[in-house]
Formats: structure tokens, C-alpha cells, sequence
């Protein structure tokens, strides 16, 4: 089941980042119990950390590496590309708004593949 609402804030809105992170740390970990249960034998990706986010700023390098790494390592089992997501400026709102998209684009992808949409 898919507990990510992609489109739950807006560009500065605080409360609705933290609704956001929570349902997409969520979505992560149900990608990693799905490919989990699906190899064999069982591949167990890491967890990053991508339920806080260091100021409460999305944009904040780190949870954008760690956040790049984890759709890295689970695009090869959906079958599925996608870009840098921690190549942006998240203090730019055109910036950020084209991420979301981007970014929700792709969870749409993995979720169709994995069956969770």
C-alpha cells in the first residue's frame, strides 16, 4: 500500500514537510520490504536517514545525498531511471518545484512496478 502523499506541501510550508517526510520515509522502507521478499536470496538495501532533515530545510546536502543514494540502489529492481535527485537548489521555488515533480514521477514509477500504487 502506498502511505505517500506526494503532494502534501508547498515550497516553505514547514508543518507540510514534516507530513511529507514521515509517508515518504515510509514509501522507502516499504521499497526495501518488497525487494526484500522478492530476490532471492532476499536483498536487504540499507536504510538512509530521510525522516529528518538537518534546519528542517529539504535542500540540506546531506538528506539529498543519503535520499540519491537510496533511489540508486532501489531504480534497478523497478526498472526504472531517473535523475540526480540531489543535484538542486532547494531555496530556489522553481527549483524545487521541478524536483517534486521529477521526484514524484519516479515514485510513480517504482510504486506501479512494485505493485504498492
Amino acid at each position: 500500500m502506498n502511505q505517500f502523499l506526494p503532494n502534501t506541501f508547498e515550497f516553505g510550508d514547514a508543518a507540510g514537510l514534516g507530513a511529507w517526510l514521515v509517508g515518504h520515509y515510509r514509501q522507502h522502507l516499504a521499497y526495501n520490504v518488497f525487494i526484500a521478499a522478492n530476490t532471492n536470496p532476499p536483498t536487504e538495501l540499507p536504510e538512509f536517514n530521510i525522516l529528518t532533515v538537518e534546519g528542517a530545510r529539504l535542500g540540506a546536502q546531506t538528506w539529498l545525498n543519503d535520499h540519491e543514494s537510496w533511489h540508486e540502489l532501489v531504480r534497478p529492481f523497478a526498472n526504472v531511471t531517473g535523475v540526480d535527485l540531489s543535484a538542486v537548489d532547494m531555496n530556489k521555488p522553481e527549483d524545487f518545484y521541478e524536483w517534486i515533480d521529477l521526484h514524484n514521477q519516479e515514485h510513480a514509477a517504482i510504486d506501479q512496478a512494485f505493485g504498492l500504487a
